[in-house]
């Protein structure tokens, strides 16, 4: 019998976020006989990105419903939410009234998606069988509820970042984590770092965490190194706080080799950073470059001379960025944060302190920009390696769609 996935997103298809997911979908298409996407959060649909031509998007009327509306209390409403409810009280309470208002949220959330997948799917077609798949930890409470009622019904979850650390959000609470992902089959998280995190949380480890690594796809080329004496470093970033660009304006300010810097993405917090590099020595250029593509990007990088990628967050789950830029053989400096250390070593770059010294990563640089093309020309090499082994997308979404579709489960 041919299954069909129910895929749990933010706004994918439509915008802004879950770039990455684009590739995934591909390789789920090919193996599912239909996908059914419900982006729980779009609101906006004016935008919608191409799909594959067994995709079918599914909107939830209750989840666009006005915050004011009596629809945050469903979850007391509901016999399971109830339940559960009561059995998170005691955690969400360590949060005051916003933890207690977060988990009732959920728990709303919760029973719409589970109403809905059980009206529309699991009892109209009782002839199909579904697997349940969300994309996110933190929307992944609905289709928990989901696998306590359908126990046959083969339901799991991506982990990230921001819904797997708790010290990302204020308050520093996610609600029911643990316990969604005991009713999961499995939950997937993309690096060894969520997996450690999650399992100390919990006590020990918990046999249904098992990391699922992103990926992309292997470029037609790979960047070369600069040869005209000008040491060039590349970033690729919303131009948000938590990316610390400041940061890498401040360090290039104490350099004393030829540097150029270009920046990829926008955001709003470029006015703040062209003007920290407006005032830069004048051995120091740089070029913002603004919002690219994804193939732009890419692009960009074969097409042009690039010696180093720059990733200075202060939180990350796995950077993406860096496996693109690794597959083009660009080799990275990144701090040490989230699964960042699995990436980025001493052989495909050097990884930095989370607090690090300006004046420490000026002098990684100025000491980047007079090694030799051999010793570079074997960094680049160790960085396309490491995608290669572990970010390959071929290998690794070929086998998370399979390990998808192998251990679904028929519906009751």
């Amino acid at each position: 019998m041919l299954k069909e996935l129910i895929l749990i997103t933010n706004r994918y298809p439509f915008y802004p976020g879950e770039e990455f997911l684009k590739l995934e979908l591909d390789f789920l298409c090919e193996k599912f006989s239909k996908v059914h996407i419900i982006p729980v959060n779009s609101v906006d649909h004016s935008k919608k990105r191409d799909l594959p031509p067994n995709v079918e998007v599914h909107h939830i009327p209750a989840f666009n419903r006005k915050k004011k509306s009596l629809f945050k209390y469903d979850g007391l409403l509901d016999r399971q939410g109830r339940e559960w409810i009561f059995s998170e009280r005691t955690t969400a309470g360590k949060y005051g009234i916003k933890g207690y208002g977060k988990m009732i949220s959920w728990a709303a959330n919760a029973v719409n998606l589970r109403n809905y997948i059980q009206n529309s799917f699991i009892e109209a077609h009782k002839g199909t069988e579904f697997v349940v798949y969300s994309y996110w930890l933190s929307l992944a409470l609905g289709v928990a509820f989901l696998k306590e009622m359908y126990p046959c019904i083969s339901a799991y979850s991506r982990g990230h970042g921001g819904d797997i650390y708790d010290y990302r959000h204020n308050p520093p609470y996610l609600p029911f984590k643990h316990k969604v992902i005991e009713r999961l089959n499995r939950t997937f998280i993309i690096s060894g770092n969520g997996v450690q995190y999650l399992s100390e949380q919990a006590g020990g480890v918990n046999a249904n965490l098992e990391i699922a690594r992103l990926g992309t796809l292997k470029p037609k080329g790979r960047s070369g190194s600069s040869e005209d004496g000008v040491f060039r470093i590349v970033s690729c970033s919303y131009i948000v706080p938590v990316k610390r660009l400041d940061l890498v304006a401040k360090s290039l300010a104490d350099c004393s080799e030829k540097i150029h810097w270009t920046h990829i993405g926008d955001g709003p917090g470029r006015e703040e950073i062209e003007q920290l590099v407006s005032i830069l020595p004048e051995h120091v250029t740089y070029e913002f470059k603004g919002n690219m593509g994804n193939d732009e990007v890419i692009q960009f990088y074969i097409n042009h001379p690039l010696d180093l990628f720059i990733n200075v967050s202060s939180s990350e789950g796995i950077p993406v960025s860096i496996m693109e830029a690794f597959s083009c053989g660009i080799p990275a400096v990144a701090t040490e944060v989230g699964g960042t250390g699995e990436l980025v070593n001493d052989r495909n770059g050097e990884l930095i302190p989370k607090d690090f010294d300006i004046r420490e990563l000026a002098r990684i640089l100025d000491h980047a920009a007079k090694s030799s093309l051999e010793d570079r020309e074997k960094k680049r090499m160790a960085a396309f390696d490491t995608w290669n082994e572990q970010y390959n997308a071929e290998k690794n979404y070929s086998k998370f769609s399979g390990e998808l579709l192998g251990n679904g489960g028929a519906g009751r």
